[in-house]
Formats: structure tokens, C-alpha cells, sequence
């Protein structure tokens, strides 16, 4: 973009004289000269001729003249988005970095256009990157992708985004969202506690049964590369993930001995994780080891160690099988009896169709043993996802459902179940993606979730509806 090509047009402003002899014999032949009055040791110029006379100075390589001309601009209106715009470029040709991206940050605070602010941020998002400081490089560069002139601009800075995520050895992502639910807390759609159909217990209370309200939740992971080559990474890990609930009137009245902090979860987790290529063909494998904590109700609840690991086969370019198997230790902070190991092995497959449309199934299988009966459990799930390549409309669309299976052999309900407890359950989800409501490339997300749980338990018998309002990154 060429230098300065939004701010062209700036030309209003009362006459200012700068104290420089030498400007116009640095500017031979400029257009300029024959109408600026030279007084003794003065130059007077009004400020449409100082700004053009601060773009010709830079362009002609001269950045000392136009950091004069800029002071100058500043001494007549100190919040010059176009006087600490010409600063940046000045200081930047002069190789004054950091100064140069304070006075380009001052020029996108004092913009009073879209096109002056993308200008700004693209400046210092490039005076940044020569900085060698890529966090704040990514930031710039999505404050200048919310006010690209057009898509092919904001698909380049997307582009950049990318490469610039690549290098950084920092990695993060935050997620948020906001979910209204007819069961924020899992509980029985069915007051009486029925066991294969024969009510041998009774009636429920309030808080075991489904109470409706809004979830609330933050997801953040943080990655740090300690070393990287072409062929591995490993990284220094960490995730915090938070859910809050708010009850509404209706919950408050059907479980008045509750609150909302008695459904609040928090969980924590550092770790390292070591990715790698296999063979030449785009396979890859990651090991991963985390240690974390678990709360619920404001109380720690579990801590835990986790071992995974992952082979990925690139099959075709539009084919991928992915293994996962993992083993996770969980000692709870009440008694040594509800210590619990559980084996995991997730296979899924990913395709790619020839419209663009994308294909995901998935097989999670997992096994849990404890001393304590109620936590041994055998579950199955199948996942099939279809995202549409293209744009619908306003939105990007994807849709999946989950059908899951779980066993607990030994079940205590204040007696063992004869049999044991069986968990049947179907869920369904429709994803929505506003691409073009955003700001700095983030993007609103509404999903729309309905499902139920069957169980011979009647405790467990549970269905939701839920709409949620997210946010994604576009890139």
C-alpha cells in the first residue's frame, strides 16, 4: 500500500511557520515552492502544504525533515493522528523501532477514519514484527484486519496472521460463551427415582432434578515453545477453563436450598506436550503429559495425572486417521476410596469432500476403575460431524450429533441395581459462524444443542435444550 495513501486528502488547518531554512532546497522542484512566503530564517507554510511536504520528505528518504515537519504539526494540534503517523514512518526509516511503534500506536489513538486507523495499525504491526515481537505483531495485526478496506486485504492480513503464529513461540487461544439451558445441572427430567421401572426409592430432590438457568463459560490455553525445528516442537502447557451457572426464578423456587456457586467448576492444567513428523507423507505423533486440579461447588474435588499420546496418517490429501490413547490417574481430595484410573482410545477420521464440505466420525471409548462401585464404568460414543466449505448466507454451517452408551456393572442406588446401571443417550447440534460481524478477526458463534439421556435410573434420565452465544477466531 503506498506510503501515507489514506491521508493524501488531509488539507485543512490555519498557516504555522517552522523554524527550518532548509526545507525547500532539500525539495527541489517541488510544486509546493512557489507558494510558500520565505520570510528571514522562516519558512511559512499552512498545514495541507506541511503534511504534503512531510510525505515528499520521507518518500525522498529524508526522515530527519519530516520528523521537523511533524513536530511542527503536533505544536499546532497535539493529537495529530497525521503527525504521529509521519513520526512512525520517520522513526522507522531512521531505525528507531520502538519509538517509532509508540507514535504509530498514538496515530491509530487519534484516527477519526477507518482507513486512517487500518493504516496506523498495518504500520505498526510491521514496525513490530522488526522488533521481533510477535504477540504484539498478531495483535496489531487483527486490529488492522477489523478495518481492511476490502476482503482480499483482510484475507492477506489473515495470511500474515498465520505465519506470524507460526513463528511465535507463544500460542493462545480464548474461548467464551453464554448458554441458556434447560438444565444447567444435568439433573433428572422426572421427580420420582424409578429403577427399571419400579419406583424403589422415591422422590427426588429439588436440586436433582433439571433446573433451567444460563452457563456461562471462559476456555483459555496458553502454549510456550522451549524448541522447535521443522521436524518437532515441544511445548510448555497450561489451560484454565471455568464454568459459572445462574439459576433462574423458576430453579430458585423447585431447589430454594441451593445457589448458583453450588454448580460453578473450575479446572486447571499444566503440562508438555512434544509434537513430531513421521516419515515424510505429513504423519505426525504428539506425546503429552499434564498434572491439574478439578473444582466444583468452590471445593477441589480431584487432582490428576494424564498420559496421551496421538498418531496421525495423512491417508490422502484429503483424508486423515487419527489415534488417540491416553491414561489419566484422579485422587480425590475426600477419601483414598474414590481414587479413580481411567483408560481412554479415541479414533477418528477426517475428509475432505471435492465441494469443499468437510467430514469428521469419530469411536471414544473409555474405561474407568475405582475402589468406590459407582465410578467403575465402560462408555462408548460415536460423533459424526459435516461442516459446509462455503458460505450459506451471512454463515458458515456445521452440524453433528453424539450417540453414547455407558455401563456401570456394580451401581449402588442405596442398594445395588440389579444389573447395573445403563446409560443410553442422543444428542444433536447445529453451529452457526457470522463471519462478517466481527471485530479483529473474531467472530460470533450460535449453537443450537437438544439431546436426551436414557437410563434405567431413573436419576440419570435427563434431556436439554440449549442455545449458545460464542466466539471464534476467523483465523
Amino acid at each position: 500500500m503506498p506510503l501515507l495513501s489514506f491521508w493524501g486528502s488531509v488539507a485543512r488547518g490555519a498557516a504555522f511557520v517552522i523554524l527550518v531554512s532548509v526545507i525547500l532546497p532539500c525539495l527541489p522542484g517541488t510544486a509546493l515552492a512557489q507558494d510558500v512566503r520565505v520570510a528571514k530564517d522562516q519558512i511559512e507554510l499552512t498545514l495541507p502544504q506541511a503534511r504534503q511536504l512531510a510525505a515528499q520528505a520521507l518518500a525522498a528518504g529524508r526522515p530527519d525533515l519530516a520528523v521537523q515537519l511533524a513536530s511542527g504539526l503536533l505544536a499546532a494540534d497535539p493529537e495529530s493522528s497525521y503527525a504521529h503517523f509521519v513520526l512512525a514512518n520517520a522513526y522507522a526509516q531512521q531505525g528507531r523501532s520502538r519509538t517509532a511503534r509508540k507514535s504509530a500506536s498514538r496515530a491509530y489513538r487519534y484516527a477519526d477514519t477507518p482507513s486512517h486507523r487500518f493504516e496506523a495499525a498495518e504500520l505498526a504491526a510491521r514496525i513490530s514484527y522488526v522488533e521481533k515481537r510477535p504477540t504484539l505483531t498478531q495483535l496489531w495485526l487483527r486490529r488492522a484486519a477489523h478495518y481492511a478496506p476490502d476482503a482480499q486485504v483482510e484475507e492477506q492480513l489473515g495470511k500474515d496472521f498465520a505465519r506470524v503464529r507460526a513463528e511465535n513461540p507463544l500460542y493462545f487461544s480464548l474461548r467464551g460463551g453464554i448458554r441458556p439451558s434447560s438444565n444447567v445441572n444435568n439433573g433428572a427430567d422426572t421427580a420420582f427415582q424409578i429403577i427399571d421401572g419400579i419406583p424403589f426409592v422415591g422422590t427426588l430432590s429439588g436440586r436433582a432434578r433439571a433446573l433451567s438457568g444460563v452457563i456461562l463459560n471462559f476456555d483459555g490455553i496458553l502454549r510456550y515453545r522451549l524448541r522447535g525445528s521443522a521436524r518437532s516442537r515441544t511445548d510448555l502447557t497450561s489451560r484454565l477453563y471455568v464454568q459459572r451457572v445462574l439459576l433462574d426464578g423458576n430453579s430458585k423456587e423447585r431447589a430454594p436450598e441451593v445457589s448458583n456457586s453450588d454448580f460453578g467448576t473450575t479446572y486447571a492444567e499444566v503440562g508438555l506436550r512434544h509434537a513430531f513428523a513421521i516419515g515424510e507423507e505429513g504423519d505426525s505423533g504428539i506425546l503429552d503429559f499434564a498434572l491439574g486440579q478439578y473444582w466444583t461447588g468452590g471445593r477441589k474435588n480431584y487432582s490428576f495425572g494424564r498420559l496421551s499420546g496421538e498418531r496421525r496418517w495423512q491417508l490422502t490429501p484429503q483424508t486423515e486417521f487419527i489415534v488417540d490413547a491416553s491414561i489419566e490417574r484422579r485422587l480425590s481430595a475426600f477419601r483414598a476410596r474414590f481414587d479413580s484410573t481411567a483408560y481412554g482410545l479415541v479414533m477418528s477420521a477426517r475428509h475432505k469432500l471435492k465441494s469443499g464440505d468437510g467430514l469428521f466420525l469419530s469411536l471414544n471409548l473409555r474405561k474407568t476403575d475405582s475402589r468406590f462401585v459407582n465410578s467403575r464404568v465402560n462408555t462408548a460414543a460415536v460423533q459424526a460431524s459435516y461442516n459446509f466449505g462455503e458460505q450459506i448466507g451471512p454463515v458458515f454451517v456445521s452440524a453433528g450429533m453424539v450417540l453414547g452408551y455407558s455401563d456401570y456393572p456394580d451401581f449402588i442406588a442405596l442398594f445395588e441395581v440389579p444389573g447395573g446401571r445403563q446409560d443410553k443417550s442422543a444428542y444433536a447440534d447445529v453451529n452457526l459462524f457470522f463471519p462478517d460481524i466481527d471485530y479483529g478477526g473474531f467472530a460470533p458463534t450460535l449453537r443450537i444443542r437438544a439431546g436426551r439421556k436414557y437410563s434405567n435410573v431413573s436419576r440419570y434420565d435427563t434431556r436439554e435444550l440449549s442455545v449458545s452465544l460464542g466466539i471464534q477466531s476467523k483465523f
